[in-house]
């Protein structure tokens, strides 16, 4: 055994989902200490889909007092994985009945604390092989890079010649990887120079498809296969969005329309590819003005029934729970928070009142700033509407600790104990963020107005019998 640090950054990742009989993953070792004073907990997460990126947590631990944790799940094949504490990311890949020791080291002291942006750190494995995939795969990461460095001239200059050299490398990485037969090392190397590739070539498009696309396997569990169709799709992606025609496509709210639509590209003719792409397209539809929820969520749902593939049916699934959140004319999500003295509380408790929700951290300037204008909104329009403000710190004494100090605060204050589910149900993707639910208790406003903006809604509000 070798004590290593592998210090790379993944180009491109796999992941298999559970088709075959799955065996058990252990994953011990330490984290950085420094970590305890803000969180206990350790995650394993993958993705169950690459065009949602919907997250799946595969297991959690406690870290105990001397940063050690033990965790156990299932894979049937190598499988692409990324470990959690507090916004801390680590990534590696984990093979079916294996072992790993592994230390989480720390954060380095400049790293911002953010809610939806993760901070990478390194992981030291201490039981790594050369053979282990991820020794592998750090070993040619590291050739890579070097080969980028030295022809990064030429690859800026988007210049033919370096297409030569391409070859070139990729004919050594095949003889010097080849022997170990391992697939998912094949398809990191194959697609991270597919995206070099498909990077430097300005009118290429059609010789790249050819080769990556044309007759060959659509993975749509693989990720190296998936972050390379994104990348490669997202010119033909856009390049359908900005159409004109694509506003009443869309409007028809009909998935086999659309589809046909979608299929006069010469990229698209396959049934696979197509659904893919067109799934891809609804979930950055939002970006563009004529976008209408309403119909995007009907076309997911007949996706979702019609599609010929699992992975896409699956990806229809996820993608329509996604844009669903916080939907407005949606009840808002029958989710419990705790209240500073650890009674469970759900926004549907307030139904009858107009509930105005702000999700906060006691880290948060801005926040806390925002805030402190609700007093006199309160006072205002207490009568019809009730202020909820949600804390998502690491730890329920930070909102409680906030309270003492700040005893005019008297509105009702919750803690969010799972930051992760807040997100995925409530699309709290930073701090502060608002929402106004009505009194049935569905979604108003979505995102709200700031309290300094606010007014004249609340005015509508007060103005009703």
């Amino acid at each position: 055994m070798r004590n290593s640090i592998l210090k790379f950054t993944f180009i491109i990742f796999n992941f298999s989902f559970f088709i075959c009989y799955s065996q058990s993953v252990t994953i011990t070792g330490k984290a950085d200490t420094s970590y305890l004073a803000e969180i206990n907990k350790i995650y394993a997460f993958t993705y169950e889909d690459f065009i949602s990126y919907k997250e799946k947590e595969l297991a959690n631990s406690a870290i105990d007092a001397k940063g050690n944790f033990n965790l156990h799940f299932s894979a049937s094949q190598a499988t692409y994985i990324y470990l959690m504490v507090d916004n801390a990311k680590a990534e590696m890949v984990v093979e079916p009945n294996k072992k790993y020791d592994i230390n989480f080291r720390a954060k380095d002291s400049d790293a911002v604390n953010t809610l939806s942006i993760p901070v990478s750190v390194e992981i030291e494995f201490n039981n790594s092989e050369p053979t282990e995939l991820n020794y592998l795969m750090a070993d040619f990461s590291n050739r890579y890079e070097a080969f980028l460095e030295y022809n990064r001239p030429l690859i800026t200059k988007k210049s033919s010649s370096v297409f030569g050299k391409i070859d070139t490398m990729k004919t050594l990485c095949r003889e010097k990887y080849s022997p170990y037969n391992n697939p998912y090392l094949n398809n990191y190397v194959t697609y991270t120079f597919a995206s070099l590739e498909e990077s430097i070539i300005l009118k290429g498009d059609e010789k790249i498809f050819k080769n990556y696309f044309q007759d060959k396997p659509i993975q749509l569990n693989n990720n190296d296969y998936m972050t390379f169709f994104n990348e490669f799709f997202s010119t033909t992606i856009t390049s359908i969005l900005e159409s004109t025609k694509t506003q009443s496509e869309v409007s028809k709210q009909n998935f086999s329309s659309l589809m046909e639509y979608f299929k006069q590209n010469k990229f698209l003719k396959n049934d696979t590819l197509c659904e893919a792409v067109v799934l891809k397209s609804l979930s950055e539809y939002y970006r563009y003005p004529a976008y209408k929820v309403n119909s995007i969520l009907e076309i997911l749902e007949q996706a979702s029934k019609q599609c010929k593939t699992e992975e896409n049916r699956s990806s229809a699934v996820n993608l329509k729970k996604k844009l669903s959140a916080m939907n407005i004319g949606k009840p808002a999500p029958n989710f419990y928070f705790q209240d500073k003295n650890g009674k469970n509380v759900s926004l549907s408790d307030f139904k009858g009142k107009y509930v105005y929700v702000n999700f906060w951290t006691s880290w948060c300037s801005s926040c806390i700033q925002e805030m402190m204008m609700i007093p006199e909104l309160k006072k205002q329009y207490g009568s019809k509407i009730v202020f909820v403000s949600i804390s998502v710190d690491k730890k329920p004494e930070a909102m409680k600790n906030f309270l003492m100090k700040n005893p005019k605060l008297d509105w009702t204050f919750l803690y969010c104990d799972n930051y992760k589910k807040a997100k995925e149900e409530f699309n709290v993707l930073t701090v502060p963020t608002y929402f106004l639910i009505d009194t049935k208790g569905n979604v108003l406003k979505s995102p709200a107005d700031k309290p300094q903006d606010i007014e004249p809604t609340f005015n509508q509000i007060k103005k009703k019998k």
